[in-house]
């Protein structure tokens, strides 16, 4: 499942067959993994052996610290069911953290560079609730700290004060929002962001400052959201940050952490400018970090990765040098941690109890047709053949899959039934990359039961009009020119070719993220419909 981009997806697989004509693939819509062969759990990293992983800090050898650092997870609180190795997600890595703190004895805290939501869905409600779920989950995995990046930002100062309000009213709550560059309604004073704060880890007192960087800035600026200094001021970085470094130094620290949320290439450079600071942990870097921290001098700056695949260690060594290694989050070394599938069902009864604001029509869309989506139950008088095959198909029982889960999970299965992330491509008629509701499309078992699952019309569009046309032919209509022409429009329309397909259909679903090892020509000959009409 993901992170619906992810958030949360949880199988992503498109629908194919269809009213007119076939188009699309098919892949295991009940989870969209592959099914466990020989009897063996993919969901269970001890019977897994599709990868072996590589031991864990070899050579590290009682350290005196250790940070796990992470960022940009662009709302990935889980990875997707149909991705590979099921890696990233929170409940994995709530697992490494544990497994430094009580099967190793590694006195162990976490930070992440900011980042969390999904750029493009800032503004969904569904968005709100899952960042006030993700930080109840870093706060839950002993998280001290959130450096505000360029979505949290995007909240606007109104939202990231709420989310203080909210949270800080909770005595075990402990993980601030951080930007010493950063000043709201143009006071410090209301308690967030932080400048910095020292913890102490271990017997060592850890000093951390964040930043947002000039290139993130720039990129705020473009959309509006700094326009009023009133309200949000972002000052440049070399004004802020020595006065910062300056506070912390005073509190004679073990070791000084900047916590960058900028381009890779300014944290190097903010590296060159401040060589005093022995970590940068950095945003803005490829979706797989290297393995290698990039070093300046003796600072080492910190790549993280995104949507949360991996997350960078970093210990903190007796003798005063630091060891650093990149952690692929996978299903092979780690297990789901049960608070964070406590965190999901929590996230999930929220979204049921928003669930009529997720999908009302002023949240949907409309679809670049004028027909509306009608259900595949309306194809199958004139296209029993392609109906058949699609009924056959697991596409079929998307839905349900949302409910059942994947094979291997038992309880710790969450039902996505009201996840508008997952639901997207899980049911009909909705944008599967935006995961926006189309006005006719899918609502609720209850409201438009006839586009449940992931039927005909997610390839070739809503089709009201083309049924229209062909029921009032069967009722005895004439075929005069006009009608004629209509009808010929409405099927073009509706016609989609292999091609077509290939390129453009089939991968709204079957992305990167959900179906990385999908293949079209693999896949196509078991929904073939091609044609098929009785």
């Amino acid at each position: 499942m993901f992170t619906v981009k992810g958030i949360f997806c949880s199988v992503n697989a498109k629908i194919v067959t269809s009213c007119i004509i076939g188009t699309l693939t098919w892949f295991a819509l009940t989870g969209c993994r592959p099914k466990p062969q020989d009897g063996k759990d993919l969901t269970n990293p001890k019977t897994s052996e599709s990868h072996q992983s590589t031991p864990l800090f070899e050579g590290w050898e009682n350290p005196s610290a250790v940070f796990v650092f992470s960022g940009d997870e662009s709302g990935y609180l889980e990875p997707c069911g149909c991705s590979e190795r099921q890696s990233g997600g929170f409940a994995r890595r709530a697992d490494l953290i544990r497994q430094i703190e009580d099967e190793r004895g590694w006195p162990v805290t976490a930070f992440d560079v900011g980042g969390i939501l999904d750029l493009d869905r800032i503004t969904y409600p569904q968005s709100k609730i899952k960042f006030m779920r993700m930080l109840d989950g870093f706060n839950r995995m002993g998280y001290q700290g959130l450096a505000l990046g360029r979505e949290e930002l995007l909240l606007g100062p109104a939202g990231i004060f709420e989310a203080h309000t909210q949270l800080s009213s909770d005595a075990e709550f402990d993980v601030p929002f951080m930007a010493s560059n950063v000043t709201f309604y143009g006071t410090k004073d209301l308690g967030t962001p932080i400048n910095s704060r020292v913890v102490e880890v271990g017997d060592k007192k850890i000093g951390v400052i964040a930043i947002v960087g000039d290139t993130t800035r720039k990129k705020l600026d473009e959309t509006g959201v700094t326009r009023d200094e009133n309200e949000l001021k972002i000052d440049p970085v070399d004004e802020t940050l020595r006065a910062a470094l300056d506070e912390l130094k005073a509190q004679e620290p073990n070791l000084i952490i900047l916590l960058s949320h900028s381009e890779l290439d300014e944290s190097v450079s903010i590296a060159e400018r401040f060589p005093e600071i022995p970590i940068i942990v950095s945003a803005g870097g490829a979706e797989d970090p290297r393995l290698e921290p990039t070093m300046v001098g003796e600072t080492m700056v910190v790549e993280v990765g995104r949507k949360g695949k991996n997350v960078a260690v970093v210990a903190l060594m007796d003798d005063g040098k630091l060891q650093h290694e990149i952690v692929e989050l996978d299903m092979d070394r780690f297990e789901l941690d049960p608070r964070m599938t406590d965190l999901m069902r929590n996230y999930q009864n929220d979204l049921e109890a928003a669930y009529d604001q997720l999908v009302s029509d002023d949240l949907a869309v409309s679809h670049s047709r004028s027909s509306t989506f009608v259900g595949a139950e309306s194809c199958k008088e004139c296209h029993k053949g392609a109906y058949e095959v699609w009924n056959k198909s697991r596409h079929s029982h998307a839905l349900e899959s949302l409910v059942e889960g994947r094979e291997g999970y038992g309880d710790a299965w969450v039902s996505r039934i009201n996840d508008p992330e997952c639901l997207t491509c899980h049911t009909t008629g909705w944008d599967q990359q935006a995961a926006l509701r189309f006005k006719s499309g899918f609502a609720s078992l209850e409201k438009t039961p006839h586009l449940a699952g992931n039927q005909c019309e997610n390839c070739h569009g809503p089709a009201s009009e083309h049924v229209e046309i062909e029921k009032s032919i069967l009722a005895g209509a004439s075929l005069t020119p006009e009608l004629t022409l209509e009808r010929n429009e409405s099927m073009q329309e509706l016609r989609i070719s292999l091609a077509q397909a290939k390129k453009s259909v089939c991968i709204k679903c079957h992305d990167h993220d959900n179906s990385p090892n999908f293949n079209f020509e693999a896949y196509w000959p078991k929904v073939n419909h091609s044609g098929l009409r009785n």
